[in-house]
């Protein structure tokens, strides 16, 4: 059996490769968000792959540093941003060293990828400054949309076999956020147009410490 690590090496085996269609429709999004973080602060890119949005936040008069768990994503990433600084590590690794340092962590088609939700949003939340900002981006799965999928795709969506095994409506996002300490503070969708928006794109502020949550609820969020 293929560990985590294992499998994102094989998915990253050939970066170069690796277009998004929604790229531009992202960073125009966080054009919008962007003046709400102090100019020359620290972002970090939780998930980065490739690695180009750290660039993005470069000429967007930011210092940006990515972290992902695929080696070969970094190597590339390295290479093609040579001035950025890229981790290969899981986000949990970067603490305690580099606790509330962030001043905002951007994290896009990550979560829904993840078993211990809890894991993550706690290292994201404990690597923010206190007020840091948190946006990230997920499929997003609204009424209308699900039994759309139901009725017409129910296999291909939720395979089985996927790399999907998180699916998250509004509800439940903003469930998950409060729980460890956030905000929501804007919500907007990208890929399609409402009521099939491909995901949603959450903007949220740190308002606490988040705490772990107790033995054998890990990852989930009441």
């Amino acid at each position: 059996m293929a560990t985590i690590e294992q499998y994102y090496e094989s998915y990253w085996e050939n970066p170069e490769s690796y277009s998004d269609p929604t790229t531009p429709q992202r960073q125009a999004l966080l054009r919008k968000v962007l003046p709400s973080i102090p100019k020359g602060g620290l972002i970090l890119d939780v998930g980065c792959g490739r690695g180009e949005f750290c660039d993005f936040f470069a000429h967007e008069g930011f210092r940006a540093e990515g972290t992902d768990i695929s080696q070969a994503a970094v190597s590339f990433a390295r290479k093609a941003y040579p001035t950025a600084k890229f981790h290969a590590c899981a986000v949990e690794d970067l603490l305690p060293d580099r606790a509330s340092e962030f001043d905002a962590i951007f994290s896009s088609e990550v979560i829904e990828h993840l078993f211990d939700v809890g894991a993550y949003l706690l290292a994201i939340n404990h690597l923010l400054k206190p007020g840091g900002t948190l946006v990230l981006t997920t499929p997003y799965h609204g009424l209308i949309k699900n039994i759309t999928i139901d009725l017409l795709n129910y296999a291909n969506h939720y395979d089985a076999m996927g790399q999907h095994i998180r699916f998250f409506d509004k509800k439940g996002m903003d469930r998950c956020l409060r729980t460890f300490a956030f905000a929501p503070k804007h919500w907007w969708g990208y890929g399609r147009p409402w009521p099939l928006w491909k995901s949603f794109f959450v903007v949220a502020q740190k308002t606490g410490e988040a705490k772990q949550l107790e033995v054998g609820t890990q990852g989930r969020c009441h």
